[in-house]
């Protein structure tokens, strides 16, 4: 993803962006030429092709998966890579517009990566190594750019030592540039079961206050969602989208308040969801219509917006939180910013919509509460205006 320009209004945040699916083609191309790594392709604009499922019939979250197992030997074990990568990702979420966002990985799968031709094993870094050269990355580049980047650590499907590994991970490093940990991989092809590795791991986050988000509903069924809610105790869903499966776990979700982290563009590309016409996220966002105007009409006075977008805004909030989030911008070949202007264009969503996610995310960040609350406060000076979202009510008060 190019760099934009270093100017950009930082304004959004962002939640769900996986670090190591954010990394630029150029740089991948530019170490692997420098290590002696061959690549399917030679040139960035080919490479970004060759990552994208765009273009692909079949798609599905496995087959999206399948180009990580080419760049992520590329960068994995270097500490020069890992921190240079750490850099440039502050920078392009900073031209996205970022003022906050959370970059997720998983240290144990950038341990150790390839040196040459022969793909013989480089230098291998433990896990704990590779989180303090990335978060050294990230604070670097915060400093740079002016935004900040916190860590959300992710233990992977079908390793059960990942979840041990994890959690001690994030004990340690505890607002420390850590603020919560993650289950990512194939739904389909492992499952979390009761008492397992991943429970005992996400139970012990909770007892020791460490955030918790899992993804879920994305390629799996809406039972994922409920399992991750009941077993995992996770305060936030990945994706989710499958949640209109199931209406009962509806009204749940939207009683307690899950944040869901709505990516747009990667469910299209790993097949979760057949088009953006029909896309669930529709409904997860605005449900239903009615003839009172919402109070996000006044938003839009306040934002001395100059159009209104008609029966789209006119509506009663369902009260789900959410927030719109890129995923993978190396894969999907677009940032926040992207997906942003795709639900505007092609949802039909105005500026309250866009608005109302960036505070979601805000307030469902896994910040401290202190910071937490500095971020909502430069956002309200970063708006002009005082918001005061009160979900249990599912209502907007503005002030």
């Amino acid at each position: 993803m190019a760099a934009t320009g270093s100017q950009s209004l930082k304004c959004k945040v962002e939640l769900h962006n996986h670090l190591d699916g954010a990394l630029r083609a150029e740089t991948v191309i530019d170490l692997a030429r420098s290590k002696g790594i061959e690549l399917p392709v030679d040139n960035a604009r080919q490479f970004k092709e060759f990552v994208s499922c765009a273009n692909e019939t079949d798609r599905s979250l496995k087959k999206f998966l399948e180009p990580f197992a080419v760049f992520i030997p590329v960068i994995s074990g270097d500490p020069h890579a890992l921190r240079r990568c750490a850099i440039e990702f502050c920078e392009d979420q900073a031209n996205q517009g970022v003022l906050y966002t959370e970059a997720r990985y998983a240290p144990g799968l950038l341990t150790s990566g390839t040196s040459n031709n022969d793909a013989t094993e480089g230098d291998k870094l433990t896990s704990e190594q590779v989180l303090l050269t990335i978060v050294d990355g990230l604070e670097e580049g915060c400093r740079r750019y002016g935004i900040k980047v916190k860590s959300i650590l992710c233990c992977l499907r079908g390793c059960p030592d990942s979840a041990t590994e994890t959690i001690e991970l994030c004990k340690k490093y505890h607002r420390k540039g850590v603020v919560g940990i993650d289950i990512e991989g194939n739904e389909l092809e492992d499952s979390i079961k009761p008492g397992d590795e991943f429970c005992k791991a996400f139970q012990e986050a909770k007892r020791y206050g460490i955030h918790r988000t899992v993804h879920a509903g994305e390629a799996g069924t809406a039972e994922n969602i409920r399992q991750s809610l009941d077993w995992l105790s996770a305060e936030r869903i990945g994706h989710g989208y499958q949640l209109v499966e199931d209406e009962s776990l509806l009204e749940r979700v939207k009683k307690e308040q899950i944040h869901l982290e709505v990516c747009p563009t990667s469910s299209i590309l790993t097949g979760s969801c057949s088009s953006f016409d029909n896309h669930p996220a529709k409904r997860l966002i605005i449900s239903y219509l009615d003839p009172k105007l919402s109070p996000f009409v006044n938003y839009l006075s306040l934002l001395k917006l100059r159009h209104y977008f008609g029966s789209s805004t006119r509506f009663i909030n369902e009260g789900l939180n959410f927030s719109i989030n890129s995923d993978d911008s190396l894969c999907c070949n677009s940032g926040v910013a992207d997906e942003y202007k795709l639900v505007y264009n092609k949802w039909g969503y105005g500026a309250s919509v866009l608005t109302r996610a960036t505070f979601n995310a805000a307030r469902s960040s896994f910040l401290p509460e202190e910071e937490k609350q500095q971020l909502i406060n430069d956002l309200e000076e970063i708006y002009g205006m005082k918001v005061i979202i009160n979900y249990k009510a599912t209502d907007i008060k503005l002030s």
